[in-house]
């Protein structure tokens, strides 16, 4: 298991340095305000995600065990079309400002990433984390490629490269997964409808469940976005959102431990080795997200506007009102995914409202006031409420003690040796 966490560990900080690097790209080229559509056309396709992956979401790793890849392929691919097609439809009409051409390759591109994302949960629930890294790798690396073609060898400076570089991605990331699974495909069977409805029935009572909890957890994590566009700017979205990117990039270190946590618990029955795994991978998280925090809190804004461009001095000041927050929500990250794995995800639901409690009241009454400044206490604030709420769960739910969440210096010992011997087999 330690060999699935360091393989994902490491595909995640290279994604996480060509996504920095695409980042400094797109600011350098487009300036703070570019950068904010950037970041609200991302924002839009994550939101129609949220309901294409009901069926098409997290929940595939938990029944790609339980039912067969046929089942489960075509009720993901239906669902993620109809999706793309309604939820874009309604994007372009409530938001009347945006472009129209790019709220139709906004729903275009959601399926499109739908399709990339079934391959990659089906490889996952199949616990082939290596071939699910790989099509992580593979994503963000293309991106970057045309994002360079286009604005540095072409010389284009308008945000449609950003737009061709997401379908060379998306479509990239597709094939690869194709091609994974390619056994599957092979013995791909059509069967009548009735046969399908009890993965239907599953695909939807757990879709349905995560996907409540991811929504919810959207407007935690981005609803900020849409206010600082509304009441201030786009250029001060451009901002925040460089800030918000580098913060959540602590999660690297939670995300790759709870990627190999909930395939592994997806596959168990047995409750207290789930807890006792969740207790201990949240105990390593935890100090690693630690360090991780402190060395980025320390960073200074004249770092930001060398980097990013002159408009991005605020990064600093904001990422440090963050910092609290994101140490918090990397612990709700290990203890969500236990949830998920044993199929509670109504428990992620409860712990996002109470975030989201924070989100409404801090967001409409800082934001306003506040700016920036306003977004980041609120989205601290609501990421704390989020790991409180499970935290307090699980010790009701387990026989630890609150004592017993420190690491020890015995433990520490252990898992350097378990790296060791991984290093140096």
């Amino acid at each position: 298991m330690f060999g699935k966490i360091l393989n994902t560990f490491g595909t995640k900080i290279l994604v996480a340095i060509i996504n920095l690097t695409i980042a400094i790209l797109i600011s350098q080229v487009l300036g703070d305000s570019g950068k904010g559509v950037q970041s609200l056309v991302l924002t839009n396709i994550s939101f129609i995600l949220i309901f294409s992956e009901i069926v098409c979401g997290a929940s595939l790793v938990y029944l790609t065990s339980r039912h067969s890849f046929s089942k489960l392929w075509l009720p993901s691919i239906l669902w993620a079309l109809l999706m793309a097609a309604v939820m874009g439809l309604i994007i372009s009409l409530l938001t009347p400002g945006l472009d129209f051409s790019l709220a139709v390759h906004t729903a275009i591109l959601s399926f499109v990433s739908s399709f990339a994302n079934i391959h990659f949960r089906i490889l996952i629930g199949k616990e082939e984390v290596k071939k699910a890294n790989a099509n992580t790798l593979l994503q963000p690396f293309m991106l970057l490629l045309t994002l360079v073609v286009y604005y540095l060898l072409l010389g284009k400076r308008d945000i449609f490269g950003y737009i061709i570089a997401l379908y060379v991605a998306y479509l990239s990331s597709s094939i690869l997964g194709f091609f994974q699974l390619r056994e599957e495909y092979k013995s791909l069977r059509w069967y009548p409808f009735g046969e399908y409805k009890e993965a239907l029935k599953d695909l939807f009572k757990y879709g349905f469940l995560n996907q409540t909890g991811h929504f919810v957890q959207f407007f935690n994590l981005r609803l900020s976005y849409y206010l600082l566009n509304a009441y201030v700017d786009t250029a001060h979205v451009g901002v925040y959102s460089n800030s918000v990117s580098l913060a959540e990039s602590i999660w690297i270190i939670s995300n790759s431990i709870a990627l190999v946590q909930y395939a592994r618990i997806s596959n168990s029955t047995d409750k207290e080795y789930n807890q006792k795994l969740t207790l201990n991978l949240g105990k390593i998280c935890f100090v690693i997200s630690l360090a991780a925090v402190v060395v980025l809190a320390l960073l200074p804004s004249s770092l930001y506007t060398f980097v990013f461009g002159p408009e991005f001095g605020e990064m600093s000041h904001i990422i440090r009102i963050l910092a609290p927050g994101v140490l918090c929500y990397s612990i709700f990250l290990i203890l969500g995914h236990y949830y998920s794995g044993s199929g509670r995800y109504f428990m992620n639901t409860l712990a996002a409202l109470c975030g989201l409690l924070a989100t409404l009241v801090g967001g409409f009454i800082l934001v306003p006031r506040m700016a920036t400044t306003g977004a980041a206490i609120t989205a601290s604030v609501a990421y704390s409420l989020n790991a409180v709420f499970l935290l307090v769960c699980f010790l009701r739910e387990s026989s630890f003690k609150p004592k017993e969440l420190w690491l020890t210096p015995s433990e520490l010992k252990e898992y350097f040796v378990e790296i060791k011997n991984h290093y140096l087999k």
